[in-house]
């Protein structure tokens, strides 16, 4: 199968300019807000770091459909490739936004509790995730690309479904608590047990249904 993922005509496609959008936007609040952050250290720093993440994911997500080795096969459909997109795009939101909240916080310019924040963001990630899970068909270009899951088809359909609704109970609990409760940091480390109740789950039913491809 060619692939059908055209550089050039990606640029014309809406998450690639929502991508770009949201990367201006973060360079436009670093330039407003970078004077007044007097009690952070290194604000230019700060801005370096934030501001090179955030293009190197997108030249990440951007060229990898384009020049992974597994590019000519079945699973870069055009089927894969929109929820693909559609994931991507929420990324650079997400980035600009935390780096906005940290800046604000730092500038005075609001007061919050930025844990409050962080925790109802990732939240909302998880429920994004969980949703794409339902319906996802067994690719490497989205999904947990655990290597023992993408030898083994049944597996990694079975991790997917049960994933989905771990990652979907996370957000809602998160979106619940966030909104609901004074968030410390433990409840924003706890945003990481579904990757890792993934993980577990992979390892199961990967060792279960070893067999059963071959």
């Amino acid at each position: 199968m060619e692939n059908n993922y055209d550089l050039k005509k990606e640029f014309k496609k809406p998450w690639i300019q929502i991508s770009i959008l949201f990367i201006i936007l973060h360079f436009i609040n670093s330039f407003i807000l970078l004077p007044s952050m007097n009690p952070l250290k290194h604000p230019m720093a700060f801005f370096l770091i934030s501001s090179s993440a955030m293009i190197l994911t997108f030249l990440i997500v951007f060229l990898y459909p384009k020049f992974t080795k597994h590019r000519d096969s079945e699973q870069f459909s055009d089927n894969n490739l929109i929820p693909y997109r559609k994931i991507c795009a929420s990324v650079f939101p997400v980035l600009n936004f935390l780096s906005l909240f940290v800046m604000l916080q730092y500038s005075k310019a609001i007061y919050f509790n930025p844990l409050n924040i962080a925790l109802l963001i990732s939240a909302i990630s998880h429920l994004t995730v969980g949703a794409t899970f339902t319906k996802l068909t067994p690719n490497r270009l989205i999904g947990l690309k655990f290597p023992w899951l993408l030898s083994n088809e049944t597996a990694w359909k079975k991790t997917h479904r049960i994933s989905a609704y771990i990652w979907i109970a996370f957000g809602l609990i998160g979106i619940a608590v966030g909104l609901g409760l004074q968030v410390n940091e433990y409840m924003v480390l706890a945003s990481f047990l579904p990757t890792i109740i993934s993980l577990i789950i992979s390892l199961f039913l990967s060792h279960r249904y070893q067999n059963i491809d071959c």
